[in-house]
């Protein structure tokens, strides 16, 4: 949610996935058009679901350790609240094969082996959401 948030807050009037089919491109485009804003239905549903469950902000850039980057330190927070590549994947709104390249960099950077590490790391530095 955070990235399109981020758009959003930088003046996008909507926002699609790249899954978003010719039909709901034809009406953004439209929509944009005539000056309206548009999320399509599986942006919509994400936002929805992390509004009503208290989802909190990712952590700023300035107070994260280790070089990560604010995408990798959300990455890390959801790997230590116990989601799965496909759930961080849906709550991100991104694909499963970008999840598991975040986590690829987060391991990198923290000389983490695995989840449990990375977990513990988490929680050491303040980063367990």
């Amino acid at each position: 949610e955070a990235s399109i948030l981020d758009a959003l807050q930088a003046g996008a009037r909507g926002y699609l996935t790249k899954d978003a089919g010719i039909a709901e491109i034809s009406r953004a485009v439209h929509a944009a058009a005539d000056h309206l804003a548009l999320l399509d239905s599986v942006v919509h549903s994400r936002l929805i679901a992390a509004a009503s469950s208290g989802a909190r902000p990712a952590p700023q850039p300035g107070n994260l350790p280790d070089d990560l980057t604010r995408r990798e330190a959300e990455v890390l927070s959801l790997i230590a609240r116990g989601l799965s590549n496909g759930e961080i994947a849906a709550t991100l709104v991104v694909s499963e094969a970008t999840v598991k390249t975040h986590i690829n960099h987060v391991f990198a950077k923290i000389g983490a082996r695995d989840r449990a590490q990375a977990v513990h790391y988490a929680y050491t530095h303040g980063l367990a959401g």
